[in-house]
């Protein structure tokens, strides 16, 4: 695999830097090398208990710190009277002026209250990084040969790689005990509680191994890798939070389990808005993270997950990205593959033809990053310009009642990712692009009737058994527009075939893309904006 940004002057578990091949790039490596590393390199992970965790509700009553700047009454002042009202009440409780303090002083179940202002962590951006003190603590990646910092890395030097970091588990048996149940809220509204990276901390608020981590009203900007990192979490929500202008990802969960994204706005980010990988373990029985009334727009892509598995995806809004939504079962260490049973229903997900590979964002990425416009999105993937959804050997997922228009590439597109490329030659060579099913979504027509047509509704390399499309309509109910023509129905679905290699053939020229040394692969189509369709 190509590197896809300069390589990071620090090592991490995402310092690497090399491309997180998303769903909608997989299949660029389908038939090259096989990847060398994966841009999101963790730590080895394991899944939190599924029997003992739930989603947090917020608490407005019970123990609690508050936090504040010099400059917060006069924030304050200009508030709403309601707000005003409660947030002068609380402005001499204020102990506190940076976040990190707080949650150093909180035990479990602590309510942290961050009055109006801007919060820039200044002492955790001065902690040493790389921490000599913590070196020792390197441990092993799950694949290749990169040493990363391990849990107990985390827990001893929490401001090494985050300028906010939960670490709730203290005796290390894998179970939140301290810093547990932590909720951090604005007190306004969230664009009055704003929390800034410096674009050097890869993480603005990690909240790791931290059960019951609630977080909401306020927003978050300048990660150099995730405004907001959830890892080995059982139990999370993330709410009216607005997440933008991070190198790489707005909110990242990764091995983290019965977790609610809620009322999320995401913008300006060089991976994706919100990456929900590794997802629980449910197997189609259960749903184990809920994304809802989520606003993806101005990313690469609105949403991507390695291993994206177990989530509901319903009532929101993908629109203006590069890529809409996109699922793989690609990078090797990530647990949870091959990726299987999500369920996305209810969703507008449209016009995501954003160029981010324009020659205007070129120029701006070609510099050393912090020389760059941050608010100019630099693509860490390639993305084929113009599509909707894309599942890259997902299996057993269900799509369903989504309006799907303005989408100039793909509506929706589908093809097999074969085990090897995940790191497991041993699997069966056709494990993925099995059972997914596409009922009653409507293609090329926006709500209110108008046509909007999809370059082609669905894109299939024809790979996989029990495949299938239903109730599928157009606009003026129309036969949605496909490749091939005719499309296997439900319930049985298609039958096993190999996938047609002369469909993707012609894209094998963008695996050798990177940002740096090679923003225009000979051949590539991808990487701009196609025409509009007629």
């Amino acid at each position: 695999m190509t590197p896809a940004c300069v390589p990071h002057p620090r090592f991490g578990e995402n310092a690497s830097l090399l491309p997180r091949a998303s769903a909608i790039a997989a299949v660029l490596l389908l038939v090259s090398a096989p990847p060398v590393a994966s841009a999101h390199l963790e730590r080895p992970t394991t899944f939190p208990d599924p029997a003992r965790g739930s989603v947090p509700r917020f608490r407005t009553g019970g123990p609690s710190l508050v936090v504040c700047k010099t400059d917060s009454r006069a924030r304050i002042v200009a508030l709403p009277a309601k707000l005003r009202r409660r947030n002068l009440a609380l402005l001499p409780r204020c102990a506190f002026s940076h976040i990190q303090a707080a949650v150093k002083a909180a035990r479990n179940g602590t309510r942290i209250l961050v009055l109006p202002g801007v919060y820039r962590e200044e002492p955790s951006r001065a902690a040493p990084s790389p921490d000599p003190a913590c070196l020792h603590l390197l441990v092993a990646a799950p694949f290749g040969p990169r040493m990363v910092p391990g849990y107990r890395y985390q827990r001893e030097c929490p401001n090494d790689q985050n300028l906010i970091a939960i670490v709730g588990d203290s005796d290390f048996d894998g179970v939140c005990d301290d810093k547990c149940n932590i909720q951090i809220e604005g007190t306004a509204r969230r664009r009055d509680v704003v929390i800034e990276g410096d674009r050097r901390r890869l993480n603005i608020i990690r909240a790791d191994r931290a059960d019951g981590i609630a977080l909401r009203n306020f927003t978050l900007q300048y990660s150099d890798f995730n405004n907001i990192y959830v890892i080995e979490t059982n139990g999370f929500r993330i709410a009216n939070v607005t997440s933008r202008w991070s190198r790489e990802y707005g909110v990242l969960t990764f091995t983290a389990d019965h977790g609610l994204y809620d009322h999320v706005t995401t913008y300006g980010n060089g991976d994706s808005g919100v990456y929900p990988g590794s997802g629980p373990e449910g197997h189609c029985r259960r749903y184990g993270i809920e994304i809802r009334n989520v606003d993806s727009y101005g990313n690469n892509l609105g949403l991507a997950g390695t291993a994206g598995n177990g989530l509901w995806i319903h009532d929101s809004r993908f629109h203006h990205n590069a890529g809409g939504l996109g699922f793989d079962s690609l990078n090797p260490g990530h647990p949870g593959m091959p990726q299987d049973c999500t369920k996305i229903e209810r969703n507008r997900i449209y016009s995501n033809n954003l160029n981010v590979f324009s020659a205007a964002h070129k120029a701006n990425c070609r510099l050393p990053i912090l020389d760059r416009n941050p608010r100019v999105v630099c693509p860490t993937t390639p993305t084929p310009v113009g599509t909707g959804l894309a599942l890259a050997g997902g299996n057993r997922n269900l799509v369903r009642n989504n309006w799907i228009y303005d989408n100039w590439r793909w509506g929706v597109l589908q093809f097999w990712v074969p085990p090897a490329l995940r790191g497991d030659p041993k699997a069966p060579t056709y494990d993925t692009s099995n059972g997914n099913r596409y009922i009653a979504n409507h293609l090329g027509v926006t709500p209110s009737g108008r046509r909007a047509p999809n370059g082609v509704d669905f894109w299939w390399d024809e790979e996989g058994r029990g495949n299938c499309w239903s109730r599928n309509v157009g606009y003026r109910g129309r036969k949605p527009t496909s490749d091939p023509g005719k499309l296997p129905s439900c319930p049985r679905g298609s039958k096993f075939h190999p996938p047609k290699r002369e469909k993707f053939a012609f894209l094998i020229a963008c695996s050798a893309w990177n940002p740096i040394t090679n923003p225009d692969p000979p051949g590539c189509t991808w990487l701009g904006l196609p025409p509009r369709p007629r």
